[in-house]
């Protein structure tokens, strides 16, 4: 293993850190400046299921109460979860969950590196010299900082960091090859199934905008169907066609069922406090949401139904499959992180997203909207989440891809529920 010093200006030392062990990482800072990390390798470890259940209700414990705990890990060496504690009530609040996590101290909560992650990036951002730059904001739960992806640095990017955040409560991860953006299976009618329907949304004042997929299937309160798609395909509401205008699926409320902002990115839905990635949800007044998503190429009528709401949030090593009308079905992913904030290449900033990656065929501009899902093994799917963007779009090679949640769409919009045949 070996650090090699960049030399930049003398007011930051910097060191790049790579493929050094857990302890070491966390103080291979000069206390001048930050650490800068090489790009993440994209081979994660997939989590046992019942270390990945553990770790889910840990997080679920830490969104609740986000200033008493830091967000939660995986210690790599023993494959135990970890909970972070800064207050005095954590271990009151903890309370039956010992056998789940170990409790152990850290300087900085939940909330304050939620804080960090959303003000470094976007519109927050906009103060910081060469803010351009920065593409992506996550947290790294292990050493209770928070990483900021950059696709190039410069002196004055990294003292303002520095001077906002302190230098150990954040690192820097340099990838000049990350761009991410923003990805719209032609008309299936009335059915109103998942990962289909190129979707025509008439909003005022712009007219019309063609080029997203429809997402998964729900049910509203009242018995109403619904479908859940992203909100860069609606940012001010409207009504969507199914094709070109040959069928009319429904409408959307604006800011109270779409949670995006032109030029701006994520919003948070009218009344919560934590940002729900990429969201709208469409209300079906006259029609159906069927229990199925559409599968294979973009050509195939290939339908799975819906069996399962995915049981958990995803977790790191998470395998799943994308569809979409541009490029039909693509499997093969692998979460790679969650809860990350994405600078796309047009300025907008989605945040608290999951991450994903694999090789081969990318999504493509028109996937946005379609289902995240897992194929299990009795053919049917288990809907995971929302795709919203992704590098390398309408391309191949190494591809990523950022979806939503659906354990985050249920929080945006309560009372809603996939339409499930199991």
């Amino acid at each position: 293993m070996r650090n090699t010093t960049l030399g930049l200006a003398a007011a930051l030392a910097l060191t790049v850190v790579s493929g050094l062990p857990a302890a070491a990482l966390a103080s291979a800072a000069p206390a001048a400046g930050p650490v800068l990390l090489s790009p993440q390798s994209p081979d994660v470890k997939t989590l046992p299921e019942p270390t990945a259940q553990a770790l889910d209700r840990a997080r679920k414990l830490a969104e609740q109460h986000p200033d008493d705990f830091g967000e939660p890990w995986v210690d790599p060496e023993t494959g135990q979860v970890v909970l972070g504690t800064v207050t005095g009530s954590a271990g009151r609040l903890a309370a039956g969950q010992e056998k789940d996590a170990l409790l152990r101290p850290v300087a900085r909560s939940k909330a304050v590196l939620e804080k960090i992650k959303d003000g470094a990036i976007g519109e927050p951002a906009a103060d910081i010299p060469d803010a351009d730059a920065i593409r992506m904001t996550r947290l790294d739960a292990e050493h209770n900082r928070v990483i900021v992806t950059v696709n190039r640095t410069t002196d004055a990017l990294l003292q303002a960091l520095t001077a906002r955040y302190g230098a150990d409560a954040f690192a820097v991860e340099v990838d000049p090859a990350f761009d991410p953006g923003k990805p719209g299976r032609d008309d299936d009618g009335p059915n109103n199934w998942g990962g289909a329907a190129r979707m025509t949304v008439r909003q005022a004042p712009n007219g019309d905008v063609v080029g997203c997929s429809s997402g998964i299937p729900v049910w509203l309160p009242g018995d109403k169907s619904g479908m859940l798609t992203a909100g860069h395909c609606l940012p001010k509401g409207g009504y969507t066609f199914n094709g070109n205008d040959t069928s009319y699926m429904g409408w959307v409320s604006e800011n109270n069922r779409e949670n995006w902002s032109d030029g701006q990115g994520s919003t948070l839905i009218p009344g919560q406090s934590v940002f729900r990635g990429d969201l709208a949800l469409i209300e079906i007044p006259n029609g159906f949401s069927g229990y199925y998503i559409y599968r294979g190429s973009v050509a195939s009528p290939y339908t799975s139904i819906i069996g399962q709401l995915a049981p958990r949030r995803a977790g790191l090593g998470d395998e799943y499959c994308t569809s979409g009308y541009k490029t039909g079905e693509l499997c093969g992913w692998k979460v790679t992180n969650y809860g990350v904030n994405i600078n796309y290449s047009g300025g907008e900033t989605v945040r608290n997203v999951v991450a994903g990656f694999k090789t081969g065929k990318c999504s493509g501009h028109g996937d946005s909207g379609g289902t995240t899902y897992f194929v299990m093994s009795n053919g049917r799917v288990q809907v995971k989440g929302i795709n919203s963007g992704g590098s390398n779009l309408d391309g191949s090679g190494d591809c990523r891809e950022y979806f939503t949640d659906v354990w985050d769409a249920l929080d945006a919009f309560p009372g809603i529920f996939p339409r499930v045949l199991p």
